[in-house]
Order: C-alpha cells, then sequence, then structure tokens
C-alpha cells in the first residue's frame, strides 16, 4: 500500500502537503500529530473515503482512485477495515450478529474470531451489557471479519483505560505481525507508540518519521507529566 505524492486542500488551506506513505504487509504504523494537522484528512484518504487534489494511492499496484465508485465501495467492504474511538455498536445486535450483518466472504468463523479475541463468553449478549473494553474488542472483531488487507483505526483507545487501551492496540499490531495485515493507527496516547513498528508525524500538512530516540525521549515526558 503507498500513497505517491497525495496533496489535498480544504477551504483553501493545504490541509496535506506532498504526502508519501509506504506500508508493507506486517506492519504496524502510528500516526501522530497535532489536532487539524492533517490526521483525519490521511485517514479519510487510506479509508477510501475522499480523494485527494492530486496523487496516487497503489493497492496491490493499482492506483485506487481511478476506479468508479461501485468498484471504491466494494475495495472499502472487502479489503478496509476500521475501528474509530467509539465502538458504534446496534445496540439491538448481539455481539455476534454485529458481525454477521456485514460479514460477506465468510471465510472467517465469526465465532472463532470473537473466541481468539476474549469474547467467546460474550457472543449472544447485548452491547449494554459490554464493557468498554469489550465493545472495542467488538469493534475490531467487525473490522476483521471481512479478512481486509489494510485497518484503519482512529483513537481507537481514547475512551478507555490504559489497560484496556493497551489491549486493544496489543490486538491490532498481532493482526499485522501474526496475520500479516497492514494496520495505521492515529493516535494521541503516546503510551502506546512502542507497540507500532513505526511512528510518523503530521504537522502543517507534512509527513515526517519519528525516530527511536524521538519516541523514548516523548514517553519520558509524558511519564512525568503524569
Amino acid at each position: 500500500m503507498r500513497l505517491s505524492h497525495v496533496s489535498h486542500q480544504f477551504d483553501g488551506h493545504l490541509v496535506l502537503n506532498d504526502i508519501e506513505l509506504h506500508v508493507s504487509p506486517g506492519e504496524c504504523v502510528a500516526i501522530v500529530g497535532p489536532s487539524g494537522s492533517g490526521k483525519s484528512t490521511l485517514l479519510y484518504i487510506l479509508g477510501l473515503l475522499r480523494k485527494p487534489d492530486q496523487g496516487a494511492f497503489f493497492m496491490d499496484e493499482r492506483d485506487v482512485f481511478e476506479l468508479d465508485e461501485e468498484e471504491l465501495r466494494l475495495l472499502r467492504l472487502h479489503e478496509v477495515g476500521f475501528v474509530f474511538q467509539q465502538a458504534h455498536l446496534i445496540p439491538y445486535l448481539t455481539v455476534l450478529e454485529q458481525l454477521e450483518l456485514i460479514q460477506e466472504k465468510r471465510k472467517i468463523d465469526a465465532k472463532q474470531l470473537l473466541t481468539n479475541l476474549g469474547l467467546g463468553h460474550r457472543l449472544h449478549q447485548l452491547p449494554t451489557t459490554l464493557s468498554g473494553g469489550e465493545k472495542q474488542r467488538v469493534a475490531v472483531a467487525r473490522a476483521l471479519v471481512n479478512s481486509p488487507q489494510l485497518i484503519l483505526a482512529d483513537e481507537p483507545t481514547a475512551s478507555l483505560d490504559y489497560e484496556n487501551g493497551r489491549r486493544v492496540m496489543e490486538l491490532l499490531a498481532e493482526q499485522a505481525h501474526e496475520e500479516g495485515r497492514r494496520v495505521v493507527v492515529i493516535t494521541h496516547d503516546e503510551r502506546m507508540l512502542d507497540v507500532c513498528d513505526r511512528v510518523l508525524r503530521v504537522i502543517d500538512g507534512t509527513l515526517t518519521e519519528v525516530n527511536k530516540e524521538e519516541r523514548h525521549h516523548e514517553d519520558r515526558f509524558d511519564a512525568i507529566d503524569k
């Protein structure tokens, strides 16, 4: 998966400026940056929800921006999984039904997937009976049920305590490392960055890599602040 020379304006303001991004199978990448820096716009583009003003997005060596709307819809359904800050579960569906509603390929056993995520005892429970961490694990399972090659997570730990947030991040990283998926996580929680293989920072629409020394430095200051 590769973004090449991607730029995008919003209301006359340059939100993304000549972005280059490559994520390999088996890699978990975190994207950090201040509010308004362009992180969300970048995620929308990766999720095929927005077409940039300039640039290309290659998946399996094809530029997805050249596909028609129906082809993009099918690509989103089968090849991209989303995990958001809130789980957004349907209140009248059980845990298992949340997955069955959107599952199309049937290549994955939804019951086994939920069991693997520690939810085997919750299959027939409604969302109101779940803890925050359990709800977010259901959201992760829902993102995985069609076996996507790309998983996008937008602040997936923001509504969770540290322990549950850590578990969700580790689950996402496991999907990259053990299943060979590409995982991109937008986060403000720098305590979670060590789980990721790379950390990229967006500032004023420009994407740069954060080296390991900078990550450790930020972690120390984050610990002092708390």
